[in-house]
């Protein structure tokens, strides 16, 4: 009779890539964007810097976080700056594809799950940092785009985002969605 395998044996299956490529990401002014948070996704008791892409994307987790979670109004919420940045990191594990997904125990559900409904991702993120992991790329949770979870604690220097530019934002952008592409058309 085989044993079952463990979630680190199953992480490890699916091993890490190597990224570099430039990604997004918003954050108050003044703040350092880049030193990461705690209690996300992809990281309960560790910092982590989320990146993600394309703006849409960035956009949408905006206002999930924003407004939606914080029942901000949209017209109330602080000025931010999106810094685009590149990236070039080691040992990132990829769940982008469903058998990685599955592989690890994940369901698109569970990318895609509420704000602050994180324990499934948690568990394998959790474990992929104690595997030495630096982060995780996956589907963003908006469904639009990417996101790239980096464990602060895990890179060095050399593999932090380096800003290629800044823009204010004195109000957030537009939301992303079908009646902003019909605005758009009307608009043209």
């Amino acid at each position: 009779m085989s044993r079952a395998r463990t979630l680190a044996e199953r992480v490890t299956d699916v091993g890490g890539v190597d990224v570099g490529d430039v990604f997004l990401r918003h954050a108050a002014p003044g703040r350092d964007a880049f030193a990461g948070g705690y209690g996300g996704r992809w990281g309960e008791l560790f910092p982590v810097v989320y990146l993600g892409r394309p703006l849409d994307s960035c956009v949408e987790e905006a206002y999930r976080h924003l407004v939606d979670d914080a029942g901000v109004p949209a017209e109330f919420v602080k000025s931010r700056v999106l810094y685009r940045v590149r990236v070039d990191a080691k040992r990132i594990l990829d769940l982008r594809s469903a058998d990685a997904r599955a592989q690890v125990g994940l369901e698109d559900a569970d990318i895609s799950s509420e704000v602050g409904d994180y324990a499934a991702c948690q568990r394998v993120a959790a474990t992929a940092h104690q595997l030495e992991y630096h982060g995780i790329f996956a589907s963003a949770a908006t469904g639009l785009g990417e996101t790239l979870a980096i464990f602060r604690q895990r890179v060095g220097i050399a593999e932090l985002p380096v800003i290629i530019d800044e823009q204010s934002w004195l109000r957030l952008p537009p939301r992303p969605g079908p009646e902003t592409v019909r605005l758009t058309i009307v608009g043209d």
